[in-house]
């Protein structure tokens, strides 16, 4: 199996389990903490954990450095999104987040010369059409303090993307620690700027350890994976591969969560952001697959 296929398969099994992130944020919000504590308690554990493995022993990795900015910015693109489901709604954030596509293949043009084909623009036009649907036919109006979290989310992960394609040669580890330490820091500040409270050392000595050992099971290989395939995918064919992260969120949000069920129209949107899988992984022959340079 070529590199960049794999790439790609990671990629969409990766990002789909990013999709079910609402899942133990909820949880713990239920459980007593405000949703941002809750993205602090997420992201804490494996930020000490990355960070350590990256720099408390062995030999030095060369660029480490270097890695720390795109994980911060990475992680900040990664924060900013979570804030949008805290803030906003699963569905919004989620497709909000994944205005990606456009950015970072506009970016890659510029940056990295990126020759994009016509399958991509389609893939690109077919998703966010199937976007509009999903946003346009919610019932929510009105642009919210969660949706501009969700939107500066995009660009800033369209950013990092660009930057991880250029550099391949950037450590994971401390990449992975940057970005979850940013979260974790972003986390703490929004909360103070919004006034959160903290949570009682009760709530926290209970809920501490699930959140830790969720992540360091499940989000760090994830994040670990989607940063090695970002490394040989083009930005914006990425963009538009993590999309699976849209169908996972919005399929489990809209069973799972009442106020945020789909309708017609909706489903219609989903189906067509599935489709763009299919015009960027299927129908170009493998032969015909431009490798990254």
């Amino acid at each position: 199996m070529q590199t960049q296929t794999l790439a790609s398969l990671t990629l969409v099994g990766a990002t789909s389990v990013w999709g079910l992130y609402w899942v133990p944020l909820y949880y713990l919000e239920a459980q007593g903490m405000h949703g941002m504590m809750a993205m602090v308690a997420l992201n804490l554990a494996p930020a000490i954990v990355m960070l350590i493995a990256a720099f408390g022993f062995g030999p030095k990795q060369p660029h480490a450095i270097r890695a720390l900015y795109v994980g911060i910015i990475a992680g900040l693109g990664f924060g900013l999104y979570s804030a949008g489901i805290v803030y906003g709604s699963v569905v919004r954030a989620t497709l909000l987040f994944y205005l990606t596509p456009i950015w970072s293949t506009l970016i890659s043009i510029a940056v990295l010369s990126e020759r994009v084909t016509w399958r991509r623009w389609l893939g690109i036009g077919l998703g966010l059409s199937g976007v509009a649907l999903l946003v346009g036919s919610s019932e929510q109006s009105g642009f919210t303090l969660g949706d501009g979290f969700a939107l500066a989310s995009g660009f800033a992960w369209a950013v990092a993307a660009v930057l991880i394609k250029r550099s391949p040669e950037l450590p994971l580890r401390a990449m992975t620690g940057a970005q979850f330490l940013c979260i974790t820091l972003l986390g703490v500040g929004i909360a103070a700027v919004m006034g959160v409270e903290w949570p009682s050392l009760d709530i926290m000595a209970r809920n501490l350890p699930i959140a830790s050992a969720v992540s360091l099971l499940v989000f760090i290989p994830s994040a670990f994976a989607i940063f090695w395939a970002q490394k040989h995918v083009f930005p914006g064919r990425a963009g538009l591969l993590m999309m699976s992260e849209v169908l996972v969120a919005v399929v489990s949000a809209s069973i799972f969560l009442p106020e945020e069920r789909l309708g017609l129209l909706q489903w219609i949107g989903a189906v067509m952001i599935v489709g763009t899988f299919f015009i960027e992984t299927v129908s170009l022959p493998s032969s015909k697959r431009r490798q990254a340079p």
